[in-house]
């Protein structure tokens, strides 16, 4: 007599590879799933005020002060329309829907910690909810250890996590979206009848993620692809019969709702919140404004940069322990098609992927590294999560138990980097790069100006109680609408914008310089350091920024001389001015120049020299 026997249902196959947890195991990971992001909050709060200004910062504060202050006179303040240029240099303020900067000067009226602490600590709470709802959406899809494990993910890339602390743009931007995501998920659950609390989370999701950044309109078509990724999983991969008609009225509902509720904070949306939304993501996706960019060790205009610029710049500033966990999501993709939460899975690969690939396909004008799409950021975690986790399952059924631990070990590199460089955690670059010291000078580094605010607390800590009362010091700068922010209330410094190459030619007592705007040669060979630097913000010896004392007021008497045709009595005040700042390759470049056509040309040569000479180090 034959046995019958009985093929394993597709769930039966799934549990075998992807094994479901105890409860016991769902309580112990639970437990440890809150403690640790109990822990991150904490962390992330207290890490936020070492942060400074960002690029973006002043402008936004303005901007959700203006927004505020619309609503607050019922629309009659049209400030928020027409923003003052020196806020609004390039257009387009208006076309941001600007609701965490709202929050941030709502809170801002009661907070008692100074107006960028409270925005940035407000920062880094929109990068912990960002981390929360990555963390559960891992913890749904594949286990609550996977959820854990997703968390430290995100906390431990040093990239997002030192935006986090002071990018109000594309932070709260990625909070929202990965909100969103995850209410859309719980929203498809409840199908053929969502509950009303799913439609609700569902729509106001979607609105907060066009009312931060408009290009959260791509969540709308998001809900027809996820019922094309729900309809082939179960039909095809898992033998279930799916009603695509029960998606069409849901989904009309949140897609119409969502939309207009994208203007409910925004100003310009509210103007007409059907045509405006649209002419805003137009504009924003045609960004007509090109910033030169250090990519390769050479200066390109970001809308010329490559078509591999986002992708290498996410492979060279992300940890071994993402980027492999994203390879493996890749070498398994395939076989998670018969897990319980495959369509969950696949639905938010594709949130990371595509628009990654879109933004190159329209060769959009992207600059900074991979910031513009660091909203694509928590769906590639959970999928890098995903990809250990499934990596985890398999060598179990080996017997092997310890996959999920050597991903934990491997967390350690990047967690080293933030302690060693805190609180300039952004400048993280991989062995691919050659760590920092091979990124620096190929490859932008801080960029956002953050470490300038080391700077300033070196001065306030021990330059300004040198000065006697009625004193008043000159800071000159190439990052001086920060400094402006920073020296708010101190009277007794003035701040002056000057251009690093024009430096010699201003009076000034003392100076903060950011590498982002000095010439690439002076900044390999750190010519840009005068001898009487008093203060270096660096990450791995790298200089980021300095505090110099003015060397000699000799050469802005030079200057003075000049002017007047004094080329005699301009040369002997340059002399004495190079016996302080050897250095200094403008001045030797002037020198050169100015006995040139003296017909000096001895002298000339020798200035020349020195200046190269200088800049070899740059050369070898």
């Amino acid at each position: 007599m034959s046995k019958t026997v009985n093929k394993p249902t597709a769930a039966a196959q799934a549990s075998t590879f992807y094994p479901q947890s105890t409860e016991q195991d769902n309580r112990l990971w639970g437990n440890i799933f809150m403690a640790s992001l109990a822990l991150i909050l904490i962390l992330m709060t207290v890490m936020s005020f070492s942060y400074g200004l960002s690029g973006d910062e002043v402008d936004m504060n303005e901007y959700g002060k203006a927004i505020l202050k619309y609503f607050t006179t019922f629309g009659s303040d049209q400030t928020v329309l027409n923003m003052p240029k020196d806020y609004n240099r390039d257009g387009v303020m208006q076309y941001y829907g600007g609701f965490f900067d709202l929050i941030c000067a709502i809170v801002n009226k009661f907070s008692p910690l100074g107006e960028y602490a409270t925005r940035h600590m407000l920062n880094a709470w929109a990068g912990f909810l960002a981390i929360l709802f990555a963390a559960k959406i891992a913890a749904r899809s594949f286990s609550k250890q996977a959820g854990v494990f997703c968390a430290w993910l995100m906390f431990a890339a040093p990239f997002f996590l030192g935006h986090a602390m002071n990018n109000p743009k594309d932070v709260p931007f990625a909070t929202a979206y990965i909100a969103a995501i995850y209410f859309i998920i719980k929203l498809f659950e409840g199908f053929p009848k969502p509950s009303i609390k799913a439609y609700v989370l569902a729509i106001l999701s979607i609105g907060i993620t066009i009312d931060v950044r408009v290009g959260g309109i791509l969540l709308i078509p998001y809900l027809f692809v996820f019922s094309g990724i729900i309809y082939v999983v179960k039909q095809w991969f898992q033998d279930q019969k799916v009603d695509l008609k029960a998606f069409i009225k849901p989904i009309a509902i949140v897609a119409v709702l969502g939309y207009l509720a994208g203007s409910l904070f925004w100003p310009y949306g509210q103007k007409n919140p059907i045509s405006n939304p649209l002419t805003a993501l137009h504009e924003m996706s045609n960004f007509k404004v090109s910033i030169a960019q250090l990519f390769e060790g050479e200066k390109v205009a970001s809308s010329e940069l490559p078509g591999n610029f986002l992708i290498k710049s996410f492979i060279i500033t992300n940890s071994y322990v993402l980027l492999t966990g994203l390879v493996l999501m890749g070498v398994f993709l395939f076989s998670i098609r018969k897990h319980r939460a495959a369509a969950n899975i696949y639905f938010v690969i594709f949130t990371g992927i595509f628009p990654v690939f879109y933004i190159i396909y329209s060769k959009a004008n992207v600059y900074h590294g991979w910031r513009h799409v660091m909203f694509a950021f928590p769906s590639l975690a959970i999928a890098a999560t995903g990809g250990w986790y499934c990596l985890n399952s398999y060598l179990a059924k080996k017997n092997f138990k310890y996959g999920m631990a050597i991903a934990a070990l491997l967390l350690l590199e990047p967690l080293a980097f933030i302690v060693t460089s805190f609180p300039n955690t952004i400048c993280y670059f991989n062995t691919f790069a050659g760590g920092v010291k091979g990124a620096y000078t190929n490859y932008e580094v801080d960029y956002y100006y953050n470490s300038v605010k080391q700077d300033v607390d070196y001065f306030k800590k021990n330059e300004l109680p040198k000065l006697k009362p009625g004193d008043t010091v000159t800071i000159a700068s190439n990052c001086a609408h920060l400094l402006l922010k920073y020296f708010e209330g101190v009277g007794n410094v003035r701040i002056l914008y000057v251009r690093y190459p024009e430096r010699n030619q201003k009076p000034w007592d003392y100076s903060i310089y950011h590498i982002a705007l000095i010439p690439g040669e002076e900044v390999k060979a750190r010519t840009w350091l005068p001898k009487s630097t008093l203060f270096t913000a660096s990450v791995s010896d790298c200089p980021l920024s300095a505090l110099a004392k003015r060397p000699s007021y000799d050469d802005a008497k030079g200057f003075e001389a000049l002017n007047r045709n004094s080329v005699d009595t301009a040369l002997i005040y340059f002399n004495n001015y190079m016996k302080a700042d050897p250095n200094n390759v403008e001045m030797l470049n002037l020198m050169a120049n100015i006995y040139h056509q003296l017909h000096r040309d001895d002298l000339a040569n020798q200035y020349m020299g020195q200046m190269k000479k200088l800049l070899q180090v740059s050369e070898e």
